[in-house]
């Protein structure tokens, strides 16, 4: 009798176990967006009605659904044309941006991102995914300072998985991801759009808004290192 009490104790035990393995799934960015769609299509219409609160709509979007899900394992193309899976491939804590070359002024959204990496690269590694043909994707990249890794994805390859176009498709093709070591989404905002006149003020503005993010993202990832390095303990 007492046998069969301890083996239906430990049957009790190891299903437990493994539901509450379960439940700790990873659930991944392309799997949020999938569940999420119909409320994206409510956000976009409302950003397109409300042109004046559109970051804001989408910052709390982010925040409060795409935030804390993993990065899947995306692929891209470095400038040699050798194809990285980009969690895998930078081991820091990591800020991708993502771009089509004709977005990105040079003097406005390139400096700022090379001011950035040159302070923060010791913590923190700044790669920028563009959306182009590598053809046009090395005319940018030169501008570039060493302190930030340049990748492409070109469509008319046809090699990337339907999971990858999320990133440009379904939130918009210029924006920034924060990503911890563990593949865990910290934050999403949109890049600033500079025009020639005004990218100048509008530099300031965003120059202090990045500083605050990154000092923030540095935090978080921070706490989640001791975080998991005293659970070990």
């Amino acid at each position: 009798m007492k046998v069969k009490i301890y083996i239906l104790v430990f049957f009790y035990l190891f299903t437990a176990l493994g539901h509450t393995q379960s439940s700790k799934k990873k659930l991944l960015f392309s799997e949020v967006i999938q569940l999420k769609a119909k409320d994206l299509s409510q956000i976009t219409n409302q950003i397109k009605q409300e042109p004046e609160n559109g970051t804001h709509i989408f910052n709390n979007f982010t925040r409060n659904n795409l935030t804390n899900s993993y990065f899947d394992n995306f692929k891209a193309k470095n400038l040699n044309g050798a194809l990285i899976t980009i969690n895998k491939y930078f081991k820091k804590p990591t800020i991708l941006n993502t771009f089509a070359s004709w977005h990105i002024i040079e003097d406005g959204n390139i400096s700022e991102i090379n001011n950035q990496a040159k302070k923060h690269h010791e913590k923190i590694d700044f790669v920028v995914l563009f959306w182009d043909p590598l053809t046009k994707v090395r005319k940018k990249a030169r501008l570039f300072n060493k302190y930030v890794t340049v990748l492409y994805i070109d469509e008319r390859e046809n090699i990337f998985p339907n999971e990858i176009y999320h990133l440009k498709y379904t939130l918009g093709q210029s924006l920034v991801y924060y990503i911890d070591p563990k593949d865990l989404i910290i934050n999403i905002t949109k890049n600033p759009h500079y025009t020639r006149n005004t990218y100048k003020k509008e530099q300031l503005i965003t120059h202090h808004y990045l500083s605050k993010e990154i000092d923030l993202f540095l935090v978080k990832t921070e706490v989640m290192t001791n975080n998991v390095a005293n659970a070990k303990d």
